[in-house]
């Protein structure tokens, strides 16, 4: 592994190269050039280039990218943090989206998501959660799903237990066994009622 660092100058020409090819973070192609070159060079080197930098309009390019994709803001705010925008600058962004007290979330994108996960035998309860996320996400979501699961969760609840006792069938042979299967079915968050009539049938 060659661990030899950049000359100045090709540290200057990889600087650019990189922003332009990347449109990075201020502090990734900082950390970049730390990577690359002497450390000295390389805080002259972002000094010199700074002028060029548009860490503003990035971060709405890229914000707006994952907006266009239907990722929510918990998503975004990950990435944004993995990528080493600053926070109060992403938040900045946001937080007019945020207060508008309208979901980003698209509602066609929306019904597939939940038919995805309802057809991986995930709950009701599991689904809202990791699409909630803003009290306008709750609206539509709870809309959605009382339309999606008008009777409630039997047919899933009725799979996951299926795929159970499938596969460990001396589970039903006695109390608790059928505890241990309430628990399963329990813990992939679906409502106990529901899962003791099953159960116990």
């Amino acid at each position: 592994m060659n661990n030899t660092k950049y000359t100045s100058q090709r540290l200057k020409d990889y600087s650019l190269w990189y922003y332009f090819r990347y449109y990075p973070s201020n502090g990734r192609l900082l950390q970049k050039l730390y990577e690359k070159g002497e450390r000295e060079d390389a805080d002259v080197i972002f000094k010199d280039i700074e002028h060029l930098l548009q860490e503003d309009e990035i971060i709405k390019a890229k914000i707006d990218n994952y907006l266009f994709r239907n990722k929510n803001f918990r998503y975004i705010r990950q990435k944004m943090r993995e990528k080493l925008f600053p926070s109060e600058k992403v938040e900045k962004y946001l937080e007019p989206m945020i207060e508008s007290g309208e979901s980003i979330l698209d509602e066609i994108w929306l019904r597939k998501k939940i038919q995805n996960f309802a057809t991986r035998g995930k709950s009701r309860s599991y689904i809202f959660y990791n699409l909630w996320e803003t009290s306008a996400d709750r609206e539509i979501l709870e809309w959605l799903l009382s339309e999606y699961f008008p009777v409630g969760e039997w047919e899933n609840i009725r799979r996951e237990y299926d795929k159970i006792i499938s596969s460990k069938p001396e589970l039903l042979n006695s109390r608790e066994g059928k505890q241990k299967i309430t628990q399963k079915l329990i813990s992939k968050w679906f409502k106990y009622d529901e899962v003791k009539t099953i159960v116990l049938n």
